[in-house]
């Protein structure tokens, strides 16, 4: 057999039967280049985190957003802001403020928040009372919805040509603020969305209409701009989709995207722009976000940024794992942090804004405020493993022996100072189709200033029946795996 390229830019694919697909790709995204002379499809490591401020709260980041440019966070039961000042030098020093006042916002668990440029609203969905919203202005700090006609509890909030939308919780009605002002309510400006009898569970607006997603429905509606209640259903519309997790519900590039289900189906991910949702998520992918069951999976959150020219979208199951959709690629990957006790977890950001021309994120282990870039290459202090498992090798059957295994990455970059001048890249194989992997044995990634070194595994072998291959890299380093060539011979 030939000396071949083995592809490894394939994303997320690891199937219920490993025996049918083993592969793993974790803090690493696949880049297409645009010109493939050297290679079809590339790996390239994630960015990092470091802290820049601390809220001093023992307590999980509920979320974040942004409003007039400024960003704010939700931490345990407090709201902050974050500022920064510049030294002579231009170096950032920034600043968590609690803007709460005397208020706390209670509840426990993740808010959803909208905005009208002066007003922020916030909704505790978790905290089983009338008036589980709150309203921040600059002016006026945080205070707590009190309006009579404020038909509390609600699950979330949207906003759309004025007004704030609220759906109340477990029921399938939902109503409006007056217009611009989430102080202030009418008792008659509700409806009722009776496509079907399941309960509204989150209200997002897109490209003019408002998408109001029960259990096992979507139903648009469009501004009527009349007198009292502004909106009005479009029935030939309605889609028998609905949504799981209110948490992730996103918008990207024109389309919403979001966990859910019809009548008696698996939760899955979906992507409409108003019409027939698109299935995205492959059933590798709904196994890996159903593994703890329906519970954790209505809790899920989803974020999305965009990094090195790629628009991402993460879904986080708590306590289950974290899976990225790219939408200029198509392809899925998973990123983990570690814990306190360095074991594995999902994606530790709950929260992420963009501010100040920096991307600011909210963290599950902590209150801190980390920022998120490109150009670091740790997670709070912690290393970022980031690994890949190849597709399997099989010789239709025969055995076969692996004469050589040869990587070639962009090499010969600095590490972080102080951890090292010869950085490494380790690699197992499994002989049983990525059930199991051999010990691993490390290479040199080369000398700072040694660039594209190739690296190579010789003699590796006989092989019954198939070879996978896992490559793992934790180093301080920019991480790039660019391709992949395999000696075999019968």
């Amino acid at each position: 057999m030939p000396r071949t390229k083995l592809p490894i830019a394939k994303g997320f694919n690891r199937d219920e039967s490993l025996t049918v697909a083993a592969i793993d790709c974790v803090n690493l995204f696949p880049h297409i280049p645009q010109g493939k002379d050297i290679a079809d499809g590339v790996l390239v490591g994630v960015a990092g985190i470091e802290q820049v401020t601390d809220t001093a709260v023992n307590a999980f980041n509920r979320g974040g957003t942004s409003m007039a440019g400024i960003p704010y966070f939700v931490c345990g039961d407090k709201l902050y802001n974050v500022t920064y000042t510049t030294d002579i030098l231009g170096v950032r020093t920034y600043t968590a403020n609690d803007v709460s006042g005397a208020e706390t916002i209670e509840g426990t668990a993740r808010v959803h928040f909208s905005n009208n440029g002066v007003q922020l609203v916030i909704v505790a969905p978790d905290y089983a009372n009338q008036f589980n919203a709150w309203v921040y202005t600059v002016a006026g700090g945080l205070v707590q919805i009190s309006d009579v006609d404020f038909d509390g509890p609600v699950a979330g909030v949207d906003f759309e040509y004025g007004y704030f939308l609220f759906p109340k919780l477990n029921s399938n009605t939902w109503f409006q603020s007056d217009l611009r002002d989430g102080l202030s309510y009418i008792a008659t400006d509700f409806t009722v969305a009776e496509s079907d009898p399941d309960n509204i569970v989150v209200i997002k607006s897109l490209n003019g209409l408002v998408y109001v997603f029960g259990t096992s429905t979507m139903e648009p509606y469009q501004n009527i701009q009349g007198a009292g209640f502004q909106f009005e259903t479009i029935p030939s519309a309605i889609q028998q989709k609905g949504c799981t997790a209110p948490h992730s519900m996103v918008e990207l590039n024109g389309n919403l995207m979001w966990i859910g289900a019809g009548v008696n189906e698996q939760p899955a991910i979906y992507a409409s722009s108003g019409g027939l949702p698109e299935k995205l998520s492959s059933a590798a992918i709904d196994n890996l976000i159903y593994q703890g069951g329906i519970e954790p999976l209505q809790n899920a959150y989803a974020i999305k940024w965009a990094e090195r020219g790629h628009s991402f979208v993460s879904i986080t199951v708590p306590s289950v794992c974290t899976i990225v959709y790219d939408a200029v690629t198509g392809l899925w990957h998973e990123r983990k942090s570690v814990d306190r006790f360095q074991q594995p977890q999902p994606w530790r950001v709950t929260s992420m804004v963009d501010a100040y021309s920096v991307r600011l994120v909210g963290d599950e282990l902590s209150g801190v405020i980390g920022l998120m870039s490109e150009d670091i290459f740790y997670e709070y202090g912690d290393e970022i493993r980031s690994y890949f498992t190849t597709e399997a090798i099989d010789n239709t059957g025969a055995p076969f022996s692996v004469n050589q295994v040869q990587m070639v990455m962009e090499t010969g970059f600095n590490p972080v100072v102080g951890q090292g001048d010869n950085p490494v890249v380790r690699m197992s194989v499994s002989r049983d189709g990525g059930i199991t992997y051999s010990p691993e044995i490390s290479r040199s990634l080369g000398i700072a200033g040694s660039y594209y070194s190739p690296i190579s595994w010789p003699m590796l072998g006989r092989f019954a029946r198939s070879a996978c291959f896992r490559f793992d890299i934790s180093e301080p380093i920019k991480k790039v795996f660019v391709r992949l060539e395999v000696d075999i011979s019968a």
